[in-house]
């Protein structure tokens, strides 16, 4: 298992260099590093030019950190959609606009890993039809069609992701179709024979009601990388108190909290993950907002340093 590096989403709010240098005072060297066209973090316009990903090349290799993975979780919705105004946040155009400005974050996000050397690439592509959730009385849709939708948006890209030898990875998360296992098992099954992983991340996973641990089980499917934040769920009928609090869809309201401040099992979860041979990186994210981001990253690092193991397995002595 890879040591432990950090999400630079943790950083969307400055500069590409000004991030780098905050990671490295963090004592991090290992980055998902996320070119989304909202975050202040992007290095470049709408559009990079090759120029402008030569550049971004060389800031990253003049920090002296690592990139693993490439990752792009809000223009790439767009592939899919919505295309309301749910959406109109990342892009304010019609739907073949926003569909094709999807699409372009995605070939940038592939060409950017490929210039870097990141053998990762993780996108969210988004959902066309969140109301085939619910079972409508004669009605010819359901979810197997958004996932049938699925492969057809996204095999070109893992394809092209394919030919420069990158992995594309899905996140099971509820704003795109593969959210729940049987989801994340009809895509990648969908998508064969091309490079595929599972980028896991136990808190997403845990706010839709799910233990992370009987859910990576489930899938049968050692993940590629780890997301890791922790996680609240509000217990009451009322409205939930403090900050931080957002809902998931029907389910209770949650909070992501900094590891290990939340309710998840981590000792379990890299048990399991242990025990099945995982040994990608482990990505701190941190969307706590009751702890500063420089304390949360350190004591979530210190906390999840502790469990890697990297010793080989024990022999039974007794």
């Amino acid at each position: 298992m890879s040591d432990v590096g950090l999400c630079l989403s943790c950083f969307a709010d400055r500069p590409t260099d000004q991030a780098l240098a905050a990671t490295r005072e963090l004592g991090i060297t290992t980055i998902d590093l996320p070119l989304d066209s909202t975050f202040r973090l992007r290095p470049f316009g709408r559009d990079a030019s090759r120029e402008d990903i030569s550049a971004l090349t060389r800031t990253v290799r003049d920090s002296e950190i690592a990139v693993a993975c490439v990752s792009n979780s809000r223009d790439c919705q767009l592939i899919m959609g919505p295309y309301g105004e749910h959406t109109n946040g990342v892009l304010a155009d019609d739907a073949a606009a926003k569909k094709a400005h999807g699409y372009r974050h995605a070939e940038e996000a592939i060409r950017v890993a490929e210039a870097l050397d990141a053998p990762l690439v993780r996108l969210f592509f988004g959902c066309p039809d969140f109301g085939r959730w619910l079972s409508w009385p004669n009605s010819v849709v359901s979810w197997a069609d958004n996932i049938d939708e699925f492969v057809t948006s996204v095999g070109p890209l893992a394809e092209l992701a394919s030919s420069v030898g990158r992995t594309l990875c899905i996140e099971p998360h509820p704003k795109q179709v593969a959210y729940n296992a049987q989801s994340l098992m009809d895509c990648l099954s969908g998508l064969q024979p091309h490079s595929l992983g599972v980028c896991f991340d136990p808190a997403n996973v845990g706010a839709l009601g799910y233990d992370p641990v009987d859910f990576l089980r489930v899938i049968n499917t050692v993940p590629v990388a780890l997301h890791a934040k922790d996680l609240e769920v509000w217990g009451s009928a009322g409205p939930p108190l403090g900050k931080g609090w957002v809902s998931y869809g029907p389910q209770a309201p949650i909070r992501f909290r900094s590891v290990p401040w939340g309710t998840l099992d981590w000792r379990a979860i890299f048990s399991l993950l242990s025990e099945e041979g995982f040994h990608g990186p482990v990505f701190i994210e941190h969307e706590d907002l009751l702890t500063s981001r420089t304390r949360g990253v350190r004591e979530a690092r210190t906390f999840l340093s502790s469990l890697i193991n990297r010793e080989p397995e024990a022999e039974r002595w007794w």
